[in-house]
């Protein structure tokens, strides 16, 4: 296999990781795998030879201010904007409780914290702890409700609906043809919505190993060093 063969798409799912691995060339098959922890989902991609690797989660964060990403993204959402939820300061992750977040959030940004938000916390220090910087090159954060409204053309039901649910299938349909059999054998601790979510961020991590993505937001990029963008 060579580095350029496949890409892969990731998502949270029950204190752990669902990933979606998809060949851009050969006769390589979509495939699931769910771990523990995202340093296995790093060695796992590093050593398939993933190009790029879409992840489901907030990594460049800003201290004070609304990321100009998460505005483009609500735009094109349009009914489905509440499924971004809003990233948080990166002061957050340095707090100890919620009620501390909290405190931080409003201190810094004029504003609370929903707990939604706070929930997601220990993924970003997570996966910030894995990534670093010089990883964006290969490691690009998505958002799996943009990637189906880009793949569709359409706003999409709420995944939490029988109609939904069969509009994502549908989409993912026309690029994993054999995602019906791939859903019959999901991993343990993996839900169908979080199989789907992890393909569509795989679809979007393709585009963008062939120059074909949309970028949202400007080229900024936070304090660390990690790009303010999400890819679709």
């Amino acid at each position: 296999m060579t580095l350029e063969k496949w890409v892969a798409g990731v998502d949270g799912a029950q204190k752990g990781w669902v990933v979606a691995y998809l060949p851009i060339g050969g006769n390589g098959e979509a495939f699931l795998t769910r771990y523990e922890t995202f340093q296995k989902v790093k060695s796992s991609v590093v050593e398939l030879g993933c190009s790029i690797v879409g992840v489901d989660i907030p990594i460049g964060l800003k201290l004070s201010g609304a990321r100009q990403s998460d505005a483009e993204a609500r735009k094109r959402l349009g009914a489905r904007r509440s499924s971004l939820f809003p990233t948080p300061s990166s002061t957050v992750l340095e707090a100890s409780s919620y009620d501390d977040a909290l405190k931080r959030s409003r201190y810094q940004t004029g504003k609370g914290l929903s707990i939604q938000t706070w929930n997601l916390i220990p993924q970003i220090r997570e996966v910030r702890s894995i990534i670093q910087p010089e990883d964006s090159d290969m490691f690009i954060e998505c958002h799996p409700e943009s990637s189906f409204v880009e793949l569709i053309g359409a706003t999409l039901a709420s995944k939490k609906t029988p109609e939904g649910m069969h509009q994502r299938l549908d989409a993912i349909r026309n690029i994993v043809p054999s995602i019906d059999e791939v859903v019959e054998k999901l991993p343990k601790k993996c839900k169908i919505d979080d199989a789907l979510d992890a393909f569509a961020a795989a679809w979007s991590a393709k585009r963008f190993s062939q120059g074909e993505a949309t970028i949202l937001g400007s080229d900024e990029y936070d304090e660390q060093g990690y790009p303010l963008r999400i890819v679709i």
